[in-house]
Protein backbone atom coordinates (compact mmCIF):
# COMPACT_ATOMS: atom_id res chain seq x y z
CA UNK A 1 0.00 0.00 0.00
CA UNK A 2 1.63 3.26 -1.05
CA UNK A 3 1.42 6.67 0.57
CA UNK A 4 0.09 8.18 -2.65
CA UNK A 5 -3.60 7.34 -2.05
CA UNK A 6 -3.54 9.59 1.02
CA UNK A 7 -2.29 12.67 -0.80
CA UNK A 8 -4.82 15.53 -0.61
CA UNK A 9 -7.08 15.70 -3.63
CA UNK A 10 -6.33 18.54 -6.05
CA UNK A 11 -9.97 19.54 -6.22
CA UNK A 12 -13.14 18.81 -4.24
CA UNK A 13 -15.35 15.96 -5.52
CA UNK A 14 -18.20 16.80 -7.81
CA UNK A 15 -20.76 15.81 -5.18
CA UNK A 16 -19.57 18.53 -2.76
CA UNK A 17 -20.84 22.09 -2.73
CA UNK A 18 -19.30 24.99 -0.82
CA UNK A 19 -21.27 26.80 1.84
CA UNK A 20 -20.07 30.04 3.50
CA UNK A 21 -19.91 30.31 7.26
CA UNK A 22 -19.74 33.28 9.58
CA UNK A 23 -15.93 33.36 9.53
CA UNK A 24 -16.07 33.76 5.72
CA UNK A 25 -14.18 30.51 5.34
CA UNK A 26 -15.58 28.02 2.87
CA UNK A 27 -16.56 24.69 4.44
CA UNK A 28 -17.31 21.78 2.08
CA UNK A 29 -20.77 20.34 2.48
CA UNK A 30 -21.90 17.22 0.61
CA UNK A 31 -24.88 17.34 -1.70
CA UNK A 32 -26.76 14.54 0.03
CA UNK A 33 -29.24 14.18 -2.83
CA UNK A 34 -26.74 13.88 -5.67
CA UNK A 35 -26.24 10.65 -7.60
CA UNK A 36 -22.50 10.74 -6.88
CA UNK A 37 -23.11 11.02 -3.14
CA UNK A 38 -25.66 8.21 -3.16
CA UNK A 39 -23.35 5.88 -5.08
CA UNK A 40 -20.43 6.51 -2.71
CA UNK A 41 -22.71 6.28 0.32
CA UNK A 42 -23.93 2.86 -0.79
CA UNK A 43 -20.41 1.50 -0.30
CA UNK A 44 -19.44 3.38 2.87
CA UNK A 45 -22.78 2.70 4.55
CA UNK A 46 -22.48 -0.98 3.68
CA UNK A 47 -19.00 -1.15 5.21
CA UNK A 48 -20.36 0.32 8.44
CA UNK A 49 -23.37 -2.02 8.53
CA UNK A 50 -21.30 -5.14 7.85
CA UNK A 51 -18.58 -3.98 10.26
CA UNK A 52 -21.04 -3.48 13.11
CA UNK A 53 -22.73 -6.82 12.41
CA UNK A 54 -19.29 -8.47 12.37
CA UNK A 55 -18.50 -6.88 15.73
CA UNK A 56 -21.78 -8.27 17.11
CA UNK A 57 -20.72 -11.79 16.07
CA UNK A 58 -17.22 -11.30 17.44
CA UNK A 59 -18.43 -10.29 20.89
CA UNK A 60 -20.83 -13.22 21.00
CA UNK A 61 -18.01 -15.58 20.09
CA UNK A 62 -15.77 -13.97 22.69
CA UNK A 63 -18.50 -14.70 25.23
CA UNK A 64 -17.89 -18.41 24.58
CA UNK A 65 -14.12 -17.99 24.91
CA UNK A 66 -14.45 -15.99 28.13
CA UNK A 67 -17.41 -17.54 29.99
CA UNK A 68 -16.64 -15.56 33.15
CA UNK A 69 -17.59 -12.39 31.25
CA UNK A 70 -20.30 -14.04 29.16
CA UNK A 71 -23.12 -11.66 30.06
CA UNK A 72 -21.05 -8.50 29.57
CA UNK A 73 -19.74 -9.64 26.21
CA UNK A 74 -23.22 -10.59 25.02
CA UNK A 75 -24.38 -7.12 26.10
CA UNK A 76 -21.60 -5.50 24.07
CA UNK A 77 -22.49 -7.64 21.09
CA UNK A 78 -26.14 -6.62 21.32
CA UNK A 79 -25.07 -2.97 21.28
CA UNK A 80 -23.15 -3.57 18.05
CA UNK A 81 -26.19 -5.26 16.54
CA UNK A 82 -28.30 -2.21 17.33
CA UNK A 83 -25.67 0.02 15.75
CA UNK A 84 -25.88 -2.01 12.54
CA UNK A 85 -29.66 -1.60 12.50
CA UNK A 86 -29.30 2.14 13.11
CA UNK A 87 -27.00 2.55 10.12
CA UNK A 88 -29.37 0.52 7.95
CA UNK A 89 -31.95 3.20 8.71
CA UNK A 90 -29.47 5.92 7.70
CA UNK A 91 -29.26 4.41 4.21
CA UNK A 92 -33.02 4.07 3.95
CA UNK A 93 -33.43 7.71 4.95
CA UNK A 94 -31.36 8.70 1.89
CA UNK A 95 -33.00 6.10 -0.34
CA UNK A 96 -29.67 4.31 -0.81
CA UNK A 97 -29.23 0.54 -1.05
CA UNK A 98 -25.98 -0.57 0.65
CA UNK A 99 -23.52 -2.65 -1.36
CA UNK A 100 -23.27 -5.41 1.24
CA UNK A 101 -21.48 -7.89 -1.03
CA UNK A 102 -18.59 -5.48 -1.58
CA UNK A 103 -18.39 -4.69 2.13
CA UNK A 104 -18.18 -8.38 3.05
CA UNK A 105 -15.39 -8.79 0.49
CA UNK A 106 -13.44 -5.82 1.84
CA UNK A 107 -13.76 -6.94 5.46
CA UNK A 108 -12.98 -10.60 4.72
CA UNK A 109 -9.28 -10.36 5.71
CA UNK A 110 -10.18 -9.10 9.19
CA UNK A 111 -12.93 -11.70 9.54
CA UNK A 112 -10.55 -14.47 8.47
CA UNK A 113 -7.94 -13.33 10.96
CA UNK A 114 -10.49 -13.39 13.78
CA UNK A 115 -11.63 -16.86 12.70
CA UNK A 116 -8.04 -18.10 12.76
CA UNK A 117 -7.42 -16.64 16.22
CA UNK A 118 -10.61 -18.19 17.55
CA UNK A 119 -9.76 -21.60 16.08
CA UNK A 120 -6.34 -21.44 17.74
CA UNK A 121 -7.82 -20.43 21.09
CA UNK A 122 -5.95 -17.12 20.80
CA UNK A 123 -8.07 -14.91 23.06
CA UNK A 124 -5.44 -12.16 22.97
CA UNK A 125 -5.60 -12.03 19.19
CA UNK A 126 -9.40 -11.95 19.18
CA UNK A 127 -9.52 -9.13 21.73
CA UNK A 128 -6.76 -7.15 20.04
CA UNK A 129 -8.44 -7.42 16.68
CA UNK A 130 -11.96 -6.53 17.79
CA UNK A 131 -11.58 -4.38 20.89
CA UNK A 132 -8.53 -2.38 19.82
CA UNK A 133 -8.01 -2.32 16.06
CA UNK A 134 -11.55 -2.58 14.69
CA UNK A 135 -13.02 -0.37 17.41
CA UNK A 136 -10.34 2.31 16.97
CA UNK A 137 -10.91 2.29 13.23
CA UNK A 138 -14.66 2.63 13.75
CA UNK A 139 -14.22 5.49 16.22
CA UNK A 140 -11.90 7.29 13.81
CA UNK A 141 -14.34 6.83 10.93
CA UNK A 142 -17.33 8.08 12.93
CA UNK A 143 -15.43 11.10 14.25
CA UNK A 144 -14.42 12.22 10.78
CA UNK A 145 -17.86 11.50 9.30
CA UNK A 146 -19.88 13.24 12.00
CA UNK A 147 -19.15 16.87 10.94
CA UNK A 148 -20.25 16.20 7.35
CA UNK A 149 -23.10 13.73 7.95
CA UNK A 150 -26.68 14.49 6.97
CA UNK A 151 -28.81 15.54 9.99
CA UNK A 152 -30.48 12.14 10.40
CA UNK A 153 -27.19 10.19 10.26
CA UNK A 154 -25.41 12.77 12.43
CA UNK A 155 -27.74 12.13 15.37
CA UNK A 156 -27.29 8.36 15.04
CA UNK A 157 -23.51 8.60 14.60
CA UNK A 158 -23.16 10.79 17.70
CA UNK A 159 -25.13 8.27 19.76
CA UNK A 160 -23.09 5.35 18.42
CA UNK A 161 -19.84 7.12 19.31
CA UNK A 162 -20.95 7.39 22.92
CA UNK A 163 -21.30 3.61 23.07
CA UNK A 164 -17.96 2.78 21.49
CA UNK A 165 -16.05 3.61 24.68
CA UNK A 166 -17.55 0.53 26.33
CA UNK A 167 -16.26 -1.71 23.53
CA UNK A 168 -12.77 -0.24 23.70
CA UNK A 169 -12.85 -0.23 27.48
CA UNK A 170 -13.49 -3.95 27.86
CA UNK A 171 -10.50 -4.91 25.74
CA UNK A 172 -8.26 -2.29 27.33
CA UNK A 173 -9.05 -3.51 30.85
CA UNK A 174 -8.59 -7.20 30.02
CA UNK A 175 -5.29 -6.65 28.22
CA UNK A 176 -3.94 -4.18 30.80
CA UNK A 177 -4.30 -6.77 33.56
CA UNK A 178 -2.13 -9.20 31.56
CA UNK A 179 0.18 -6.94 29.54
CA UNK A 180 3.43 -8.75 30.40
CA UNK A 181 1.98 -12.02 29.11
CA UNK A 182 0.04 -10.70 26.12
CA UNK A 183 2.38 -8.11 24.63
CA UNK A 184 4.04 -10.36 22.04
CA UNK A 185 0.84 -11.95 20.66
CA UNK A 186 -0.86 -8.55 20.74
CA UNK A 187 1.85 -7.00 18.56
CA UNK A 188 1.88 -10.04 16.27
CA UNK A 189 -1.85 -9.59 15.70
CA UNK A 190 -1.38 -5.87 15.04
CA UNK A 191 1.27 -6.49 12.39
CA UNK A 192 -1.28 -8.42 10.34
CA UNK A 193 -4.50 -6.58 11.13
CA UNK A 194 -3.50 -2.91 11.03
CA UNK A 195 -2.38 -3.02 7.36
CA UNK A 196 -5.61 -4.85 6.50
CA UNK A 197 -7.68 -2.17 8.22
CA UNK A 198 -5.78 0.74 6.69
CA UNK A 199 -6.01 -0.79 3.22
CA UNK A 200 -9.71 0.13 3.34
CA UNK A 201 -8.71 3.80 3.07
CA UNK A 202 -7.01 3.14 -0.24
CA UNK A 203 -9.81 1.00 -1.62
CA UNK A 204 -12.48 3.54 -0.69
CA UNK A 205 -10.60 6.80 -1.06
CA UNK A 206 -12.83 8.23 -3.80
CA UNK A 207 -15.98 7.28 -1.90
CA UNK A 208 -14.72 8.85 1.32
CA UNK A 209 -13.93 12.07 -0.51
CA UNK A 210 -17.37 12.09 -2.13
CA UNK A 211 -18.78 12.11 1.42
CA UNK A 212 -16.37 14.99 2.28
CA UNK A 213 -14.27 12.72 4.51
CA UNK A 214 -10.54 13.30 4.10
CA UNK A 215 -8.66 9.97 4.13
CA UNK A 216 -5.63 11.64 5.73
CA UNK A 217 -7.80 12.98 8.54
CA UNK A 218 -9.32 9.54 9.13
CA UNK A 219 -5.83 8.02 9.19
CA UNK A 220 -4.68 10.63 11.74
CA UNK A 221 -7.72 9.93 13.92
CA UNK A 222 -7.01 6.19 13.84
CA UNK A 223 -3.37 6.72 14.79
CA UNK A 224 -4.37 8.97 17.71
CA UNK A 225 -7.10 6.61 18.93
CA UNK A 226 -4.93 3.50 18.64
CA UNK A 227 -2.03 5.16 20.44
CA UNK A 228 -4.37 6.16 23.29
CA UNK A 229 -5.64 2.58 23.50
CA UNK A 230 -2.09 1.23 23.73
CA UNK A 231 -1.30 3.69 26.51
CA UNK A 232 -4.49 2.63 28.30
CA UNK A 233 -3.29 -0.98 28.44
CA UNK A 234 0.11 -0.06 29.85
CA UNK A 235 2.41 1.04 27.03
CA UNK A 236 4.36 4.20 27.78
CA UNK A 237 3.60 7.13 25.44
CA UNK A 238 6.95 6.60 23.72
CA UNK A 239 6.41 2.85 23.32
CA UNK A 240 2.92 3.46 21.93
CA UNK A 241 4.17 6.09 19.47
CA UNK A 242 6.94 3.84 18.20
CA UNK A 243 4.65 0.83 17.75
CA UNK A 244 1.99 2.85 15.94
CA UNK A 245 4.65 4.47 13.75
CA UNK A 246 6.04 1.05 12.79
CA UNK A 247 2.60 -0.34 12.03
CA UNK A 248 1.49 2.68 10.01
CA UNK A 249 4.81 2.78 8.18
CA UNK A 250 4.50 -0.88 7.22
CA UNK A 251 0.92 -0.35 6.05
CA UNK A 252 1.89 2.62 3.88
CA UNK A 253 5.12 1.11 2.50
Amino acid sequence: MSAAPFAPASAPPAAVASEPVASEQVVPRPDYGSAAYGEAYSRINALVIVGEAMADRHFRRLARLLPHDHDELRRLGAMEGRHAADFVRCGRQLGVKPDLALARHLLAPLQQQFDACEAAGDVVGCLTLQCLIIECFAVAAYRTYLPVADPYAAAITAAVLQGEDAHLGYGEQWLRQRLVLVREPLERCCRQAVPAALSLLERLRADLEALAIAPLELLAEFVACFQQALEAIGYTPRQARLLVARLAGAALA
